[in-house]
């Protein structure tokens, strides 16, 4: 089902082991995502965006049950098939439609390389910005 014109819920999805079917997403981050999509001109793949609180404390850096991608405020878009050129636009883009969370990894395996951004809000978190 679509929830914006370029996003569907089974991109949302959370991809966890535990059958939990969470797909759920914030409005207004699906709002600034479908802008990204937009100035950006080409198609995100998405390596991650919803996450349950099980999934989120295995995978996450700091096994909090609790994440940004919890609340639906995040996705981890892969960068490896980009131009470098392109990632750094993105980026750009990303900080000017108002994202306030940035981790980047782009280091290694091109095909791992992503970039995560989220919109948390002064109810989360303040801004960061990262690396892994």
């Amino acid at each position: 089902m679509l929830i914006t014109k370029n996003f569907t819920t089974n991109e949302m999805l959370c991809q966890c082991n535990y059958g939990c079917g969470q797909d759920t997403m914030d409005d207004e981050f699906m709002r600034m995502l479908q802008s990204l999509r937009d100035e950006a001109g080409f198609a995100f793949r998405l390596s991650s965006a919803r996450r349950c609180e099980l999934h989120n404390s295995d995978i996450s850096s700091h096994h909090l049950k609790k994440g940004i991608h919890t609340y639906g405020k995040a996705v981890d878009i892969l960068t490896g098939h980009v131009p470098t050129t392109k990632v750094l636009e993105l980026i750009k883009q990303a900080q000017n439609i108002g994202f306030t969370g940035l981790g980047l990894n782009l280091r290694g395996d091109r095909k791992g390389r992503f970039i995560h951004i989220d919109n948390r809000g002064e109810d989360f978190s303040p801004p960061a910005v990262w690396t892994y």
